[in-house]
């Protein structure tokens, strides 16, 4: 399978070049020279050193939370009903619960200016440091060690490859989205039913165009080397591709909207400006995405 699917994307890392959020191939990410998946502190021995004291602080904090436990255990079973009390008709624990619970209704019912709605805050932020309180005697929440950090080059017991998503999906038995990720099996990618059949009706040539530009990201000039053409022509079938789904998409909302289904927000958006551009262009009406950046204004000469 080549890089860049769509089930690979969805787990890929993300870098900022240039002020453009781009992926990591799986060259890069495989590439071990000089650490473990490319890693650069930026400052050498510096940050190196900053690294290894915030993981030292990690494990103390564990450690001292480990001990407090050990010598302070808390029992939260107390505050939990047994079988007795969950059967029996009133338990003086349960009797305490719905006395708070009532106690925060009342109160938020009963809020009128700005500082009664302060104490509302303030008693829910209270449960939540209390809860915050117990998930902390359980669990140590990490700081800003990266996980990679002395992390062994090239495992020989799991190797690193094995930590592909798509090989982990596939282990899983999550195997329907590799075997649906061909040009005429993507119909088969999405549960919606309109989509679906939407997709599967397309022409051969539109559904080959329409997989490596959507699903691969393939840009037009690779495409148009793929398959023999000018990049001008697969412009214009990408453009066409687009109108048909589009259009058909839009009535189709238009239907359930008159038949008094709920739209999603996205769904209501697009109708919003399918409809705007459709009173200007016609039938020829498109959106089109694949261009974002606007023109430079071009500088008077002297």
């Amino acid at each position: 399978m080549q890089n860049g699917t769509i089930f690979e994307k969805l787990q890929n890392i993300f870098l900022k070049r240039g002020g453009v959020m781009a992926y990591l191939s799986d060259d890069e990410l495989l590439d071990t020279e000089g650490g473990f998946a490319g890693w650069d502190d930026g400052t050498g021995a510096g940050a190196e050193e900053t690294l290894e004291q915030a993981l030292a602080e990690e494990r103390l904090a564990e450690l001292e939370s480990e001990l407090e436990q050990d010598e302070h255990p808390i029992d939260y079973e107390t505050e939990l009903e047994d079988e007795e009390e969950e059967a029996a008709p009133v338990s003086d624990k349960r009797l305490k619960r719905e006395m708070r619970a009532e106690a925060i209704r009342r109160l938020e019912e009963a809020a009128r200016t700005e500082k009664d709605f302060r104490d509302v805050v303030e008693e829910w932020n209270k449960l939540d440091r209390n809860r915050e309180r117990r998930e902390r005697d359980h669990e140590n929440l990490r700081g800003d060690v990266p996980l990679e950090y002395q992390a062994v080059p090239e495992p020989k017991l799991i190797p690193r490859w094995m930590n592909n998503p798509t090989y982990r999906q596939l282990m899983a038995g999550n195997f329907l989205d590799i075997l649906f990720d061909c040009p005429y099996e993507m119909h088969n990618l999405t549960a919606d039913t309109f989509i679906s059949r939407m997709v599967e009706e397309l022409s051969e040539e539109h559904k080959e165009v329409l997989y490596f530009l959507s699903l691969r990201l393939y840009s037009t000039t690779r495409l148009a080397a793929v398959r023999g053409q000018s990049d001008r022509n697969i412009r214009k079938l990408r453009k066409t591709i687009h109108k048909k789904l589009q259009r058909q998409m839009y009535d189709h909302l238009c239907g359930k909207q008159e038949h008094g289904g709920s739209l999603t927000l996205r769904e209501r958006q697009f109708l919003e400006e399918y409809s705007k551009i459709a009173k200007k262009q016609g039938k020829d009406a498109v959106i089109r995405r694949e261009n974002k950046t606007k023109r430079r204004k071009k500088k008077n000469r002297p």
